[in-house]
């Protein structure tokens, strides 16, 4: 049952996901592709900006805390905890 939207910013998409699935996960389930490599964690291709909503993630260092506090996020590793809005990089 799908818990919440992801908006994805500069492609008109939307798509849905529960609060027990990564937001990378449920993009590919919905046909939306977004880039990544190990899905772990690990190595930040992923990486997107958060530009609204809150979500939880478990990374294994495939993020720098500045990124973080810069507001990226590893879809491959974060669970919705609210309503969100994400904007792939240049670099994913």
């Amino acid at each position: 049952m799908a818990d919440y939207q992801c908006k994805v910013i500069n492609s008109n998409t939307t798509f849905l996901l529960s609060s027990d699935e990564t937001i990378l996960s449920a993009a590919y389930e919905a046909g939306v592709k977004l880039p990544y490599r190990c899905a772990a964690g690990h190595c930040g291709v992923c990486k997107v900006r958060l530009t609204a909503g809150k979500v939880k993630m478990d990374h294994s260092g495939g993020i720098s805390r500045n990124d973080i506090a810069s507001g990226y996020i590893l879809p491959c590793c974060s669970i919705p905890l609210t309503h969100l809005e994400i904007e792939p990089g240049s670099s994913c």
